[in-house]
Protein backbone atom coordinates (compact mmCIF):
# COMPACT_ATOMS: atom_id res chain seq x y z
CA UNK A 1 0.00 0.00 0.00
CA UNK A 2 1.31 3.45 -0.88
CA UNK A 3 0.91 6.33 1.51
CA UNK A 4 1.02 9.98 0.66
CA UNK A 5 2.95 12.28 2.95
CA UNK A 6 2.82 16.03 2.99
CA UNK A 7 6.16 17.73 3.42
CA UNK A 8 6.36 20.02 6.47
CA UNK A 9 7.65 22.79 4.23
CA UNK A 10 4.49 22.59 2.10
CA UNK A 11 2.31 22.75 5.21
CA UNK A 12 4.19 25.79 6.49
CA UNK A 13 3.98 27.45 3.09
CA UNK A 14 0.22 26.89 2.92
CA UNK A 15 -0.25 28.16 6.48
CA UNK A 16 1.82 31.27 5.78
CA UNK A 17 -0.16 31.93 2.60
CA UNK A 18 -3.43 31.73 4.54
CA UNK A 19 -2.14 34.06 7.27
CA UNK A 20 -0.91 36.55 4.69
CA UNK A 21 -4.17 36.39 2.74
CA UNK A 22 -6.24 36.86 5.90
CA UNK A 23 -4.16 39.96 6.64
CA UNK A 24 -4.92 41.33 3.18
CA UNK A 25 -8.63 40.89 3.90
CA UNK A 26 -8.55 42.50 7.35
CA UNK A 27 -5.71 45.06 7.21
CA UNK A 28 -7.96 48.03 6.44
CA UNK A 29 -10.07 47.29 9.55
CA UNK A 30 -7.33 46.57 12.08
CA UNK A 31 -7.69 49.96 13.80
CA UNK A 32 -11.37 49.36 14.56
CA UNK A 33 -11.06 45.77 15.76
CA UNK A 34 -7.79 44.01 16.59
CA UNK A 35 -5.87 46.94 18.07
CA UNK A 36 -8.57 48.70 20.12
CA UNK A 37 -10.21 45.48 21.32
CA UNK A 38 -6.84 44.10 22.45
CA UNK A 39 -6.34 47.36 24.35
CA UNK A 40 -9.58 46.63 26.22
CA UNK A 41 -8.36 43.09 26.93
CA UNK A 42 -5.25 44.73 28.39
CA UNK A 43 -7.43 46.99 30.54
CA UNK A 44 -9.26 43.93 31.86
CA UNK A 45 -5.93 42.17 32.54
CA UNK A 46 -4.68 45.18 34.52
CA UNK A 47 -8.01 45.47 36.35
CA UNK A 48 -7.93 41.76 37.27
CA UNK A 49 -4.23 41.97 38.23
CA UNK A 50 -3.25 38.84 36.35
CA UNK A 51 0.32 37.60 36.82
CA UNK A 52 2.68 38.27 33.87
CA UNK A 53 2.55 34.75 32.40
CA UNK A 54 -1.25 34.57 32.48
CA UNK A 55 -1.48 38.12 31.14
CA UNK A 56 0.74 37.29 28.16
CA UNK A 57 -1.27 34.17 27.26
CA UNK A 58 -4.54 36.10 27.61
CA UNK A 59 -3.37 38.94 25.37
CA UNK A 60 -2.19 36.58 22.63
CA UNK A 61 -5.43 34.61 22.86
CA UNK A 62 -7.45 37.83 22.74
CA UNK A 63 -5.60 39.14 19.69
CA UNK A 64 -6.29 35.86 17.87
CA UNK A 65 -9.97 36.04 18.83
CA UNK A 66 -10.29 39.52 17.35
CA UNK A 67 -8.37 38.47 14.24
CA UNK A 68 -11.11 35.87 13.65
CA UNK A 69 -13.75 38.44 14.70
CA UNK A 70 -12.79 40.86 11.95
CA UNK A 71 -11.89 38.12 9.43
CA UNK A 72 -15.47 36.86 9.47
CA UNK A 73 -16.73 40.40 8.94
CA UNK A 74 -14.38 41.24 6.08
CA UNK A 75 -14.94 37.96 4.23
CA UNK A 76 -18.72 38.36 4.41
CA UNK A 77 -18.55 42.07 3.63
CA UNK A 78 -16.26 41.73 0.64
CA UNK A 79 -18.13 38.77 -0.82
CA UNK A 80 -21.31 40.86 -1.13
CA UNK A 81 -19.46 44.00 -2.24
CA UNK A 82 -17.15 43.00 -5.08
CA UNK A 83 -18.66 45.37 -7.63
CA UNK A 84 -18.69 48.25 -5.15
CA UNK A 85 -15.07 47.53 -4.21
CA UNK A 86 -14.04 47.83 -7.87
CA UNK A 87 -14.92 51.51 -7.48
CA UNK A 88 -14.24 52.29 -3.80
CA UNK A 89 -11.54 49.81 -2.73
CA UNK A 90 -9.80 48.27 -5.74
CA UNK A 91 -6.93 46.98 -3.55
CA UNK A 92 -9.06 44.28 -1.90
CA UNK A 93 -8.17 40.60 -2.59
CA UNK A 94 -11.35 39.69 -4.46
CA UNK A 95 -10.83 42.60 -6.85
CA UNK A 96 -7.09 42.07 -7.37
CA UNK A 97 -7.53 38.33 -7.87
CA UNK A 98 -5.45 37.32 -4.84
CA UNK A 99 -8.48 35.28 -3.74
CA UNK A 100 -11.27 33.72 -5.74
CA UNK A 101 -14.90 34.10 -4.72
CA UNK A 102 -15.10 30.34 -4.13
CA UNK A 103 -11.99 30.44 -1.94
CA UNK A 104 -13.38 33.32 0.10
CA UNK A 105 -16.66 31.45 0.63
CA UNK A 106 -14.80 28.36 1.83
CA UNK A 107 -12.76 30.48 4.24
CA UNK A 108 -15.89 32.22 5.50
CA UNK A 109 -17.57 28.88 6.21
CA UNK A 110 -14.47 27.69 8.06
CA UNK A 111 -14.27 30.87 10.16
CA UNK A 112 -17.99 30.69 10.97
CA UNK A 113 -17.32 27.31 12.59
CA UNK A 114 -13.94 28.08 14.16
CA UNK A 115 -14.84 31.48 15.64
CA UNK A 116 -17.68 30.39 17.99
CA UNK A 117 -15.74 27.27 19.00
CA UNK A 118 -12.80 29.45 19.97
CA UNK A 119 -15.17 31.88 21.68
CA UNK A 120 -16.54 28.99 23.73
CA UNK A 121 -13.00 28.04 24.77
CA UNK A 122 -12.44 31.63 25.97
CA UNK A 123 -15.78 31.77 27.80
CA UNK A 124 -17.34 34.37 25.50
CA UNK A 125 -19.55 32.20 23.28
CA UNK A 126 -22.60 34.45 23.68
CA UNK A 127 -20.70 37.47 22.34
CA UNK A 128 -19.23 35.46 19.46
CA UNK A 129 -22.73 34.29 18.48
CA UNK A 130 -24.07 37.81 18.85
CA UNK A 131 -21.43 39.02 16.38
CA UNK A 132 -22.26 36.23 13.95
CA UNK A 133 -25.97 37.07 14.08
CA UNK A 134 -25.16 40.72 13.43
CA UNK A 135 -22.94 39.71 10.51
CA UNK A 136 -25.71 37.60 8.98
CA UNK A 137 -28.21 40.46 9.36
CA UNK A 138 -25.75 42.88 7.82
CA UNK A 139 -24.52 40.83 4.89
CA UNK A 140 -27.21 38.24 4.18
CA UNK A 141 -30.47 39.94 5.22
CA UNK A 142 -30.07 43.48 3.98
CA UNK A 143 -29.00 45.54 7.00
CA UNK A 144 -25.96 46.69 5.06
CA UNK A 145 -28.10 48.27 2.38
CA UNK A 146 -29.83 50.69 4.77
CA UNK A 147 -28.14 53.55 6.60
CA UNK A 148 -29.79 52.76 9.95
CA UNK A 149 -28.86 49.08 9.75
CA UNK A 150 -25.26 49.99 8.91
CA UNK A 151 -24.96 52.29 11.90
CA UNK A 152 -26.62 49.82 14.27
CA UNK A 153 -24.31 47.07 13.03
CA UNK A 154 -21.30 49.19 13.95
CA UNK A 155 -22.68 50.30 17.32
CA UNK A 156 -24.04 46.96 18.51
CA UNK A 157 -20.87 45.40 17.15
CA UNK A 158 -18.91 47.52 19.63
CA UNK A 159 -20.90 45.85 22.43
CA UNK A 160 -20.12 42.36 21.07
CA UNK A 161 -16.48 43.32 20.65
CA UNK A 162 -15.75 45.01 23.97
CA UNK A 163 -17.92 42.78 26.15
CA UNK A 164 -16.00 39.78 24.82
CA UNK A 165 -12.69 41.58 25.38
CA UNK A 166 -13.52 42.14 29.04
CA UNK A 167 -15.25 38.84 29.82
CA UNK A 168 -12.47 36.66 28.43
CA UNK A 169 -10.45 38.00 31.38
CA UNK A 170 -12.85 38.75 34.22
CA UNK A 171 -16.51 39.31 35.08
CA UNK A 172 -18.30 42.41 33.83
CA UNK A 173 -18.32 45.45 36.09
CA UNK A 174 -20.38 48.67 36.07
CA UNK A 175 -17.27 50.60 35.00
CA UNK A 176 -16.67 48.29 32.05
CA UNK A 177 -20.30 48.60 30.98
CA UNK A 178 -20.06 52.39 31.24
CA UNK A 179 -17.22 52.35 28.73
CA UNK A 180 -18.91 49.87 26.44
CA UNK A 181 -22.26 51.67 26.31
CA UNK A 182 -20.71 55.12 25.88
CA UNK A 183 -18.55 54.02 22.96
CA UNK A 184 -21.36 51.99 21.38
CA UNK A 185 -23.69 55.00 21.34
CA UNK A 186 -20.93 57.26 20.05
CA UNK A 187 -20.09 54.89 17.19
CA UNK A 188 -23.76 54.38 16.28
CA UNK A 189 -24.33 58.12 15.95
CA UNK A 190 -21.12 59.01 14.13
CA UNK A 191 -20.24 55.98 12.01
CA UNK A 192 -21.73 57.54 8.89
CA UNK A 193 -18.42 59.35 8.52
CA UNK A 194 -17.24 56.20 6.69
CA UNK A 195 -19.95 56.68 4.06
CA UNK A 196 -18.67 60.10 2.97
CA UNK A 197 -15.67 58.52 1.21
CA UNK A 198 -17.78 55.87 -0.54
CA UNK A 199 -20.57 57.98 -2.04
CA UNK A 200 -19.69 57.16 -5.66
CA UNK A 201 -19.56 53.39 -5.15
CA UNK A 202 -22.63 53.35 -2.89
CA UNK A 203 -24.63 55.27 -5.46
CA UNK A 204 -23.52 52.84 -8.18
CA UNK A 205 -24.89 49.83 -6.27
CA UNK A 206 -27.98 51.69 -4.99
CA UNK A 207 -26.99 51.40 -1.33
CA UNK A 208 -28.97 53.54 1.12
CA UNK A 209 -26.42 55.46 3.19
CA UNK A 210 -26.94 58.57 5.27
CA UNK A 211 -25.29 60.95 2.74
CA UNK A 212 -27.39 59.51 -0.10
CA UNK A 213 -30.67 59.52 1.86
CA UNK A 214 -30.40 62.87 3.66
CA UNK A 215 -27.89 64.59 1.42
CA UNK A 216 -24.16 65.08 1.77
CA UNK A 217 -24.33 68.56 3.27
CA UNK A 218 -26.88 67.74 6.05
CA UNK A 219 -24.86 64.62 6.90
CA UNK A 220 -21.69 66.65 7.22
CA UNK A 221 -23.45 69.21 9.43
CA UNK A 222 -24.85 66.42 11.64
CA UNK A 223 -21.42 64.81 11.98
CA UNK A 224 -19.83 68.18 12.67
CA UNK A 225 -22.23 68.73 15.57
CA UNK A 226 -21.71 65.17 16.81
CA UNK A 227 -17.93 65.43 16.89
CA UNK A 228 -18.16 68.87 18.52
CA UNK A 229 -20.42 67.58 21.32
CA UNK A 230 -18.75 64.19 21.67
CA UNK A 231 -16.00 65.39 24.04
CA UNK A 232 -18.64 66.28 26.63
CA UNK A 233 -19.85 62.67 26.80
CA UNK A 234 -16.33 61.25 26.76
CA UNK A 235 -15.29 63.57 29.58
CA UNK A 236 -18.37 62.92 31.73
CA UNK A 237 -18.68 59.15 31.30
CA UNK A 238 -15.13 57.96 30.65
CA UNK A 239 -12.53 60.41 31.95
CA UNK A 240 -14.07 62.23 34.93
CA UNK A 241 -14.81 59.04 36.95
CA UNK A 242 -11.08 58.19 36.87
CA UNK A 243 -10.22 61.23 38.98
CA UNK A 244 -8.39 64.55 38.46
CA UNK A 245 -4.98 63.06 37.68
CA UNK A 246 -2.71 64.84 35.22
CA UNK A 247 -2.58 61.82 32.87
CA UNK A 248 -6.37 61.63 32.79
CA UNK A 249 -6.63 65.35 32.05
CA UNK A 250 -3.99 65.02 29.31
CA UNK A 251 -5.88 62.12 27.72
CA UNK A 252 -9.12 64.07 27.92
CA UNK A 253 -7.50 67.02 26.15
CA UNK A 254 -6.02 64.86 23.38
CA UNK A 255 -9.29 63.03 22.72
CA UNK A 256 -11.17 66.32 22.77
CA UNK A 257 -8.69 67.85 20.34
CA UNK A 258 -9.03 64.96 17.89
CA UNK A 259 -12.81 65.13 18.08
CA UNK A 260 -12.86 68.87 17.45
CA UNK A 261 -10.44 68.43 14.55
CA UNK A 262 -12.83 65.89 13.07
CA UNK A 263 -15.71 68.31 13.59
CA UNK A 264 -13.91 70.81 11.38
CA UNK A 265 -12.63 68.28 8.86
CA UNK A 266 -16.00 66.72 8.00
CA UNK A 267 -17.26 70.13 6.92
CA UNK A 268 -14.20 71.72 5.34
CA UNK A 269 -12.01 68.83 4.13
CA UNK A 270 -14.02 67.23 1.36
CA UNK A 271 -13.30 64.78 -1.41
CA UNK A 272 -12.60 61.06 -1.36
CA UNK A 273 -8.98 61.36 -0.20
CA UNK A 274 -9.77 63.86 2.55
CA UNK A 275 -12.79 61.87 3.73
CA UNK A 276 -10.63 58.75 3.87
CA UNK A 277 -8.17 60.63 6.09
CA UNK A 278 -11.02 61.75 8.33
CA UNK A 279 -12.20 58.17 8.71
CA UNK A 280 -8.67 57.03 9.56
CA UNK A 281 -8.58 59.74 12.21
CA UNK A 282 -11.81 58.33 13.69
CA UNK A 283 -10.18 54.90 13.86
CA UNK A 284 -7.16 56.38 15.64
CA UNK A 285 -9.43 58.23 18.06
CA UNK A 286 -11.25 54.98 18.87
CA UNK A 287 -8.00 53.09 19.42
CA UNK A 288 -6.55 55.87 21.56
CA UNK A 289 -9.70 55.99 23.70
CA UNK A 290 -9.48 52.26 24.38
CA UNK A 291 -5.76 52.47 25.01
CA UNK A 292 -6.64 54.99 27.72
CA UNK A 293 -8.92 52.42 29.33
CA UNK A 294 -5.79 50.56 30.44
CA UNK A 295 -5.01 53.23 33.04
CA UNK A 296 -8.47 54.63 33.68
CA UNK A 297 -10.12 51.30 34.56
CA UNK A 298 -7.42 50.04 36.93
Amino acid sequence: MMTTTIAPAAVLQTAWREIRLSWLFISADRWTTIFPATCFVTAAVVHARLPPSAAAVTLVGGALYFWLFVYEHTLANQLVGVEEDRVNKPFRPLVTGQSSVRGARLRLNAVRVLFPVYGYCLGVLEWALMWQILSLLQHEYGWGRHWLGRNLYAGVGVVAQLAAAWEMVTGMSPDAWRWIVTLAITVTLLMSVQDLRDITGDRAVHRSTMPLVFGERPTRVFLCAGFALGPLAIHHFLMEPAGPHWWIIATDVVLCGLSLLLSVRVVLARGREQDQRSYRLVEQWYTLALAASVYTLR
